[in-house]
């Protein structure tokens, strides 16, 4: 891992991007100092002849200040100073592909100048940009923005005539209230599975006041949230119907990073009603993920979370899709990023050909992952002790559940509270292998027990193994 701040930056940047760069360091607009263009154009050489060390202390200076005794000070500051000048090319670069951002910079220059007639023209230039854009929180943002720096205008014309501050105050309510929402769903649907309690300041408010007549609903970004909201709250089915519904109606009329907000917590929702035993939801669920990869939706820089790929294969295989997941597998792995990708691969591969009772090609696939990923290795042992059951394997399912009991009492504090979770489940699958099936009266306490301790991770394998 580069620990280097100007080598994370550099390494971060796309050949096109790099190209954009060596332009912008050459404009004496943005840089006039010619020492931090010889340091860029170092580090492209470096990296063009593939060299391991891309930036050695002494010979790197020696280059940029011809030949001049190194000085550790003045060799960080001027790392430091193109760091910056990288990060400004970013903004620039961010900025330029946002005209309607870089009228509302122009806006107040050109009102301080008293210009008035290209003060007009801007204006008009900006709500046409406005009007192409979809109608999601960030549109709302930006009429508020348009709106203020329209009322500054008016002002410094005349003091006394019609202003627009109901136009102002409209916009930056829908922004408002539709922000606070957004925060409440994805609070929410972060607290399930953080259990951490957020601060919802002013959220019984808006709730109120959205449910006691207000038109507030008839915007379809707030009516997105609000419902999103209702449902992952209280779990009501019509909630979540409601939620679908406009989401249908109104998806092109929102952007995509929003699109994927609302797609990430209407899988949450299924994945909240399928935690409580509603089965009815693992069909939505997988129905979901595929839109979201149909639509890229799921793609975040290109890159599909090791999370969601888990989510995807296990709900594909309790529907019995085994030939879709092979293919998913296959297909979408090189989407996890690089760190994650090998382990990941194997882990779903070696869950696949367990699930259809392949057990000589899971093994090697679980054999292969390592123990950098703390819950992808505890999840791999959980399938292992099921595989050692499965074939009566009962001397290494014995040895497996101590060592697994000692990795779980040494990893305490950063499982947390799943680690009662797993123990709970050794305790069960030993019971389980020294319980006689002939005995009923054994086999009965065992699944009241069991039925009636919900901390218990794999209960469903182990009722079906009774």
């Amino acid at each position: 891992m580069i620990d280097n701040k100007l080598l994370t930056v550099f390494e971060s940047l796309t050949g096109v991007e790099k190209k954009e760069c060596t332009k912008f360091l050459k404009s004496p607009f943005f840089n006039h100092k010619d020492i931090l263009l010889k340091l860029w154009e170092w580090l492209l050489a470096a990296k063009k002849q593939k060299k391991k060390d891309l930036l050695p202390p002494e010979k790197a200076f020696a280059y940029v200040f011809f030949d001049k005794k190194f000085n550790d000070a003045k060799w960080r500051h001027l790392q430091s100073q193109l760091s910056l000048q990288i990060e400004q090319f970013l903004v620039e670069r961010v900025l330029q592909k946002k005209p309607l951002e870089q009228d509302l910079h122009l806006v107040p220059v050109l009102r301080q100048k008293n210009l008035n007639s290209s003060l007009n023209r801007v204006f008009i230039r900006a709500e046409n940009r406005l009007s192409k854009l979809p109608r999601d929180r960030d549109y709302y943002h930006l009429k508020y923005q348009i709106e203020s720096e329209k009322y500054a205008a008016i002002d410094s014309m005349e003091r006394v005539g019609k202003k627009n501050l109901t136009h102002i105050g409209e916009s930056l309510d829908v922004y408002l209230v539709s922000s606070k929402l957004r925060l409440a769903c994805l609070m929410e649907s972060h607290r399930v599975v953080s259990n951490i309690d957020y601060d919802t300041t002013f959220l019984p408010e808006i709730l109120a006041y959205i449910e006691e007549g207000s038109t507030m609903l008839e915007i379809p970004i707030i009516a997105l949230y609000y419902h999103c909201y209702k449902s992952l709250i209280d779990g009501k089915e019509s909630n979540f119907r409601a939620f679908r519904k406009v989401l249908q109606k109104e998806q092109q009329e929102i952007s995509l990073e929003e699109r994927t907000t609302f797609l990430l917590l209407a899988i949450n929702f299924c994945i909240k009603q399928l935690n409580t035993g509603e089965e009815r939801y693992i069909r939505e669920s997988f129905d979901l993920y595929q839109t979201g990869l149909a639509t890229k939706a799921l793609l975040s820089d290109g890159h599909l979370s090791r999370f969601a790929f888990k989510n995807i294969v296990a709900l594909g295989l309790k529907l019995k899709e085994f030939g879709w997941v092979k293919m998913f597998i296959g297909e979408y792995a090189g989407f996890i990023i690089a760190e994650y990708r090998e382990a990941h691969r194997n882990y779903n591969l070696a869950r696949l050909y367990f699930t259809t009772k392949e057990f000589d090609k899971a093994m090697p696939m679980l054999a292969q992952i390592d123990d950098s990923d703390l819950l992808l290795n505890l999840d791999s042992r959980v399938m292992l002790l099921k595989m050692y059951y499965e074939m009566g394997e009962l001397e290494a399912l014995d040895n497996l559940l101590a060592s697994f009991r000692i990795l779980l009492l040494r990893k305490k504090k950063i499982i947390g509270y799943h680690q009662k979770h797993y123990l709970n489940m050794l305790r069960y699958i030993k019971k389980l292998a020294n319980l006689n099936p002939y005995d009923r009266e054994a086999v009965k306490k065992f699944k009241m027990q069991l039925t009636n301790d919900s901390e218990v991770v794999e209960r469903e394998w182990i009722f079906a193994q009774i």
